[in-house]
Order: structure tokens, then sequence, then C-alpha cells
């Protein structure tokens, strides 16, 4: 009925951290979205960096972060008697962007998504300035489940998304 081993899959959400409600709101949608999609080979995760600022560091960053990696923690915590592995926090510094004279997110949320699927691959781990969550479970990640940060993800969806990806006539094929 669950999502096997060999299909372990992550639900990856790339954000911006605005405000300290903003965090919060992040972390309870991410929440919601593990109660309604339990199973034990699947995860949840922030991709994060910070608003674009004339800066490489703004006063309310540090906090902000902070807030963003505690909430991680304390959601692996209070899961923990089912799994100490559900969620997950990567965050971006921001790097200067000199053609637009500002320091942001490199390339927004392609460059979280590609810089995680790096990180998939054992690459890229120093684009991420804050890594939460028990990194010896990614090697074995198979599928990434990519949601805006509004997008909702019903009861069980995720499991059904996984059987369709990982059916056998989806598998990609290729021609010498």
């Amino acid at each position: 009925d669950g999502i096997p081993p060999e299909c372990r899959t992550m639900v990856v959400v790339p954000t911006m951290l605005t405000s300290k409600e903003g965090v919060r709101d992040l972390l309870e949608s991410l929440e919601l979205r593990f109660l309604a999609n339990r199973d034990a080979h699947l995860h949840f995760a922030l991709l994060t960096d910070l608003r674009d600022a004339p800066q490489e560091e703004m006063p309310d960053d540090e906090e902000l972060v902070r807030l963003a990696s505690d909430g991680i923690e304390a959601l692996n915590q209070k899961y923990a008697a089912d799994r100490d592995d559900a969620f997950f926090l990567f965050h971006r510094p921001r790097w200067l962007n000199e053609q637009e004279g500002i320091w942001m997110g490199w390339e927004r949320k392609r460059g979280k998504i590609a810089e995680f699927n790096a990180i998939l691959r054992g690459k890229a781990a120093d684009r991420f300035s804050v890594i939460v969550g028990r990194m010896e479970i990614l090697p074995a990640v198979r599928f990434v489940i990519t949601l805006d940060t509004d997008t909702q993800l019903p009861r069980d969806a995720a499991r059904e998304l996984v059987g369709t990806m990982a059916h056998p006539l989806n598998r990609p094929r290729f021609d010498p």
C-alpha cells in the first residue's frame, strides 16, 4: 500500500523566507502536506533563500533562517515516534548578480531545484549555507515532487504520483 523503499521520494517546496509569519506559514503547510501523505519513504523539504537585497546580508536574515531551521527540527522531533527523517531545510545564501547589481538567490526557483538535484547526485552541498535533516537518506531518493508554496498535496496524492512515475510503462527508453 505504501511507497516502496526503492521509490523513496522527496516533496520539495522552493520558496523564499520573507517574514516571521511567512516562515510559520511555510512550516505549517509542510506539516499539513506530511499529515495528508504519511509514508515511511516520503520526505518533505523547504528549498529556501531570502529576498533580493542591496547587500549580501540584511538585519532580519539570521532570524528568519533560524526560525525555519528550528521549525524543521521541531517537526522532526514532533513526529520522531514515527520517524526522525521526514523534514528537511535546504537554505541558500545570496550571491551577487553583477548584471542586475543585486544580491539574490542564484537563478531563483530554477536554481534552488537544480542545486537540490545536484545534492541528490552527491554534488553542490556547498551551495546551501544551512541544511537541516538526515542527509544520509539523500542518495536513496529516486523521485522529487516539486510544489509551489501555495500548492496543496491532497491526501495520498504523493503515493499515487510515485506509483505513476514508478510504473514500468513510464520508464525512459533510449534509442541507440
